[in-house]
Parts: C-alpha cells; sequence; structure tokens
C-alpha cells in the first residue's frame, strides 16, 4: 500500500480516545485514507487508489464532537465529509465548478452502508487546509486561490468569501472564543479577520517569507487580548500580541478625498437596505457634517462603481455569499509582533501551544520544544 505513495496529514480523534484505544486517521499522496489503531495495529483503508476521488490528500480533520464522523479536503479543489463506519463505493462525478461561488453538494448514495457521506467542489485549486469554529457550526476553508471561505457546514453553505492580499493561503486558525480568524500565505503577511464582523481588522508585518503554519495560544486569549504564533520559510518564530489598542492606524493617502469621505458615509450608513451587505469598518478621521454633502442612494451607487474602496457589492440572492476583495495596504492596520526568533535551520512548518511549552517543526522532520515565555518576558528559552 505505501510503496506508490506516502502520508501527507493526520488526525487524532479525541472523543474515543483511550488508554488502550486511538482512532488516527492519516491522508495519502494517492488519496487513500488510513484509518489506525496503533495499540491494536489494525487499520482500515478508505478511498482505496482514489476509487471515490482521486486526488491527494491535503488535510483531514474529525468532525468536533463526533466519534464517527471526519471531513477531508483534496488537492483538486474538493471536500469530502466521511464516516468511518461505512464502505468504499465507486461514483463517477463531473468536474462541476458553478459560476456562482455557493456550494453545490452532491450526496452520491442514499444508502447508510456507503462513503461519502457528501462532497463539495469547492475551488478549481487544492484547499490547503480548514479549522472548525469552536461553536462547530462552522468551517474555515483555504485554498491555492486565495481565497477564505467561512463555510455553514451543516448546512452546506457559504457565506463569505475573503480574498488574500497576494498570492495562495497556506494556514488557517480560529480564536478559541470564535471571534477571530488567522490566515497566513505567500503575502508574508498573517492577517486577522472578524468572523462577527465579517471584515478584515489587521495585517501582522513581519516575516520575510511565507507564512506555513499560525496558532492561537490558548492559554493566552482573555477579555484583554489574544497572543498568537506564526512561523514560516524564513526560519523564525514570531509571536504577537493583539488587541484593538496595539493596532496601528493605516496611513491614508488624503483625509479629504473623495475616497475618504465615500468611506465614512457607508460607515454611517453600514445598517440601511441599500448597502446591508456591505460591510466596512475602517479607520478614518471625523469629518463635520458640513463637509458631506453628497446625496444618498443615487450618489453613492455613481461613487461605487468607480471606487476603489474595500467595500462589498450587494448580495444578488438571500443564500449567496458575500465577496470581501482585498483592502489596500494604505487602508489596513498592521501589528507588530511582540517576539522575533530564528528556532530552525530550515524552514519552519508548523508550530503549536502547550501549557507548559511551544512546540515548532521544520521541512527536515526536527522538533523543537521551546520553554513558554511568562506574560512579562519576550524571549524564548530551549
Amino acid at each position: 500500500m505505501f510503496s506508490k505513495s506516502y502520508p501527507l496529514c493526520h488526525d487524532i480523534n479525541e472523543m474515543t480516545r483511550s488508554d488502550d484505544h486511538m482512532d488516527v486517521i492519516i491522508g495519502f499522496s494517492t488519496g487513500d485514507i488510513v484509518r489506525y489503531d496503533p495499540f491494536s495495529c489494525k487499520y482500515v483503508r478508505m478511498n482505496k487508489g482514489g476509487r471515490m476521488v482521486s486526488s491527494a490528500v491535503q488535510h483531514i480533520k474529525w468532525v468536533p464532537g463526533s466519534e464517527d464522523l471526519f471531513m477531508v479536503s483534496f488537492e483538486n479543489g474538493v471536500i469530502a465529509l466521511m464516516d468511518k463506519g461505512r464502505e468504499d463505493q465507486s461514483f463517477n462525478i463531473a468536474d462541476f465548478y458553478p459560476s456562482e461561488p455557493q456550494l453545490h453538494p452532491i450526496h452520491p448514495h442514499k444508502s447508510i452502508k456507503h462513503n461519502p457521506i457528501s462532497h463539495w467542489n469547492v475551488s478549481k485549486k487544492g484547499i490547503q487546509d480548514f479549522v472548525f469554529s469552536p461553536d462547530r457550526q462552522h468551517v474555515a476553508v483555504i485554498g491555492s486561490d486565495g481565497y477564505l471561505r467561512i463555510i455553514h457546514w451543516k448546512e452546506e453553505r457559504i457565506e463569505d468569501i475573503f480574498s488574500s492580499y497576494f498570492g495562495r493561503l497556506i494556514c488557517v486558525d480560529w480564536s478559541p472564543d470564535g471571534n477571530y480568524i488567522l490566515t497566513g500565505g505567500e503575502d508574508d503577511l498573517v492577517t486577522i479577520w472578524s468572523f462577527h464582523e465579517r471584515t478584515m481588522v489587521a495585517r501582522c508585518e513581519g516575516h520575510r517569507s511565507w507564512v506555513t503554519d499560525v496558532a492561537f495560544d490558548p492559554w493566552r486569549c482573555d477579555d484583554d487580548g489574544y497572543r498568537f504564533g506564526s512561523v514560516g520559510e524564513d526560519c523564525q518564530l514570531l509571536l504577537w500580541d493583539f488587541s484593538i489598542n496595539a493596532l496601528q492606524k493605516p496611513k491614508l493617502v488624503s483625509t479629504n478625498s473623495t475616497y475618504m469621505l465615500f468611506i465614512h458615509i457607508l460607515f454611517k450608513i453600514r445598517n440601511t437596505t441599500l448597502l446591508s451587505s456591505v460591510v466596512v469598518k475602517p479607520w478614518f478621521p471625523p469629518l463635520s457634517p458640513e463637509q458631506i454633502t453628497i446625496e444618498p442612494k443615487k450618489s453613492l451607487i455613481k461613487l461605487f462603481k468607480g471606487s476603489n474602496a474595500p467595500i462589498v457589492p450587494e448580495q444578488k440572492e438571500a443564500d449567496m455569499p458575500v465577496f470581501h476583495p482585498p483592502v489596500k495596504n494604505m487602508a489596513a492596520s498592521t501589528l507588530q509582533p511582540t517576539t522575533v526568533r530564528v528556532v530552525h535551520a530550515d524552514p519552519c512548518v508548523s508550530v503549536c501551544f502547550r501549557e507548559k511549552s511551544i512546540l515548532t517543526t521544520d521541512r527536515r522532520g526536527k522538533v523543537h520544544i521551546w520553554g513558554r515565555p511568562s506574560p512579562d518576558e519576550t524571549v524564548l528559552s530551549p
């Protein structure tokens, strides 16, 4: 089975884990999925030779709170929901990527005996990573097309689509309280997104190459702020302390420009029917009422068509997702790291926070365990 394939990802089911049992699912380059118990050395092979989806497995995760269900993403842009107790059955689905960005889920088998439970063609390019929300209702999906998609996975519906500043996205994480999402990618940036306000909050500048992994520190996230870490191909580990007060306001070209006036008016009337789908929360200086002379509706629509403002068009249909184009650099708030340290000689792959340590890995397979900094320290001790 392993002569022509190699493992790419894995996950452990915390619901069924015990002193003598462990459910480990492993995704392979051939599309094979293996459920393995290291205690009994028994395994079950699924999607044999790409029988259901003929593409490499990019990411695989157990559905939080479930003993049987897991989600898997593939290099061809497909996401499948599967059950560990069901059998494979081949099915033929033509490559179907709808012109509109909403999901068109396919449920190939009515029988409860066969996988997959559901099949989504999300993108024409690979799905790099995904993470479930703490409330277990949503999943944040990132891909090689540079988009962050927020999917209500139980209703099988995309709610928001955010665009990266540049290039593909590589990693994603969700804050413990469910308020914020982190992404990192080829633009050398860590980006903070607000889930509830449905907007970009800030870009985090500090890496000198692609960001390969991001993670919130659950032991340093509270009402006062959020600690998170990131690693990249620059071999560095960066620690960040995020709060609204820590953000650096964007550098705007002109406070009296049409763009600024437009943003101000949009913010004023964001709850009106005309622009109910617009999500804008920029930094801007206050404008006096006499400066605002533009009539609403018709004048706004004219400005809307010719503006470079980071806005989202009104949804054509109620069930369509909101698309958020990238915010220009001059209009984006920024955050600087509190700790920067080279932790490997080779490009880093992942970062993980534990109660008493921080784990980092690199491309050569080395794992470094670092003593955790105290709240008042900014230096890591090996």
